[in-house]
């Protein structure tokens, strides 16, 4: 996005995703210096634009996950006073599988992460309530960091996971096991042939 474009958005940000607002002030921050300023020249406040500006510099699964609504704009601020990336997607994963943590449960997990140094993962038991021991009911029994991993893979492809798993059991399916062993017994004939070739 060049700083023409950047400038359209914020002229009118209705309808624009927070990812595309968020990349327009990213654009012109370096041009105006400070939210302040971007507020003068486009309207709203300046928290409003730094809001947005946070919110683009997440992990881009994550920002997907805001765009389509399931990760309040407050949520994913929150998110975003995360310094590690890692406790930022563990807290998006949490957010997202218990529906109902409020941008106020939000603020005060990070706090206990920020201001009372503990673990993203305590501080979401102690403070939500979260489980970390619960199975995700797919054929197979998953895990916390088994979904964590699977949701990082799949939101960067702009995928839930459950359509990521889907479209591999799908590849999984379509492999034609008898083609890809009798490859495999042409390569090991080739190879003992070569060897002893070579003799």
């Amino acid at each position: 996005m060049n700083a023409a474009s950047a400038r359209k958005h914020l002229s009118a940000p209705e309808g624009k995703m927070h990812s595309e607002i968020g990349e327009a002030v990213d654009v012109l921050y370096r041009d105006y210096g400070s939210y302040v300023t971007i507020a003068q020249q486009f309207g709203m406040s300046a928290k409003f634009w730094n809001t947005r500006h946070r919110l683009f510099q997440l992990p881009e699964g994550i920002r997907w996950k805001i765009d389509e609504g399931q990760i309040g704009v407050e949520q994913g601020y929150q998110i975003s006073r995360l310094t590690s990336e890692e406790d930022q997607w563990v807290l998006a994963l949490a957010i997202i599988e218990e529906e109902d943590l409020t941008g106020k449960e939000c603020q005060n997990i990070v706090n206990l992460v920020l201001n009372q140094e503990k673990s993203i993962r305590d501080a979401l038991s102690v403070s939500a309530g979260v489980r970390f021991d619960r199975i995700q009911p797919l054929l197979l029994p998953l895990g916390f960091d088994i979904r964590l991993s699977i949701c990082k893979f799949a939101w960067k492809q702009y995928q839930n996971w459950e359509d990521l798993c889907y479209r591999l059991i799908l590849q999984g399916i379509a492999v034609d096991i008898g083609e890809v062993a009798r490859q495999l017994e042409e390569l090991a004939s080739a190879l003992r042939k070569a060897g002893r070739d070579e003799k």
